[in-house]
């Protein structure tokens, strides 16, 4: 309905240059950027500037949410560990990856790696993803750093379908899932955090549940939106 709105508005040569690029909706369009744009054939400035005030008319975003979901390193040896609200965090995982899966939205594993004779080490039975994860074929990012960018495909992966908007989950909160959190910020993506969708364990100075609550009241609302489960749609 939008793309016709806006079709109706421009000349004939121009409506025939953007049919060249088999948009069914307003948000396929919305992926080229007005280079891109301007170098079709019968397609001007005037086009461009008819398109950018019907996005001001319609209140309609240039940039649309494209979102992918993370989850980090939720791993059979991490969970061996004991999690603070170990079957609260799967079940609630798993909720995320059906709705993602649901919209046919990315879903990305993240899978960490640790060094020779660790629980985490490449081939360990620690290594693999938890087998209560709902893990169907969706691509796995093997990592050796607590960012899942570093040194990993994850950021060309991304790029190469357009995700500007981050969902993450996972292990550990302080440290994998913290780091993550902040290269993604560093690199421009919006981020959001659901709580009950992180976890940690014990250290000597905090409790899990103290270390979750304080990443999520103190330092993520400076990198990210936290949200609730429930307010997902």
């Amino acid at each position: 309905m939008e793309l016709n709105a806006f079709l109706d508005r421009i000349s004939e040569p121009a409506r025939r240059a953007i049919e060249q690029l088999h948009c069914t909706k307003l948000e396929d369009l919305l992926s080229y950027s007005d280079k891109e744009l301007l170098a079709l054939h019968g397609l001007g400035p005037k086009t461009i500037r008819i398109l950018n005030d019907f996005l001001m008319e319609t209140k309609l975003d240039r940039n649309p949410k494209r979102t992918a979901l993370l989850v980090i390193d939720v791993q059979e040896a991490l969970l061996d560990e004991n999690p603070y609200h170990k079957e609260e965090l799967i079940q609630n995982i798993n909720t995320l990856i059906r709705l993602y899966r649901s919209k046919k939205n990315p879903i990305f594993f993240i899978r960490h790696e640790g060094k020779e004779g660790d629980t985490l080490a490449y081939g360990e039975a620690g290594w693999q993803l938890a087998k209560t994860l709902d893990y169907v074929d969706e691509p796995i990012i093997d990592k050796k750093y607590n960012s899942a960018f570093k040194d990993t495909k994850l950021e060309e992966s991304l790029k190469a379908l357009s995700i500007n908007h981050l969902m993450l989950s996972g292990m550990q909160t302080e440290y994998c899932v913290d780091a993550t959190l902040k290269s993604a910020f560093e690199k421009g993506y919006q981020c959001v955090v659901v709580k009950g969708c992180t976890s940690t364990v014990d250290n000597p100075w905090l409790n899990a549940d103290q270390l979750i609550d304080f990443y999520e009241q103190a330092i993520w609302p400076s990198f990210a939106k936290l949200i609730y489960i429930d307010e997902i749609k």
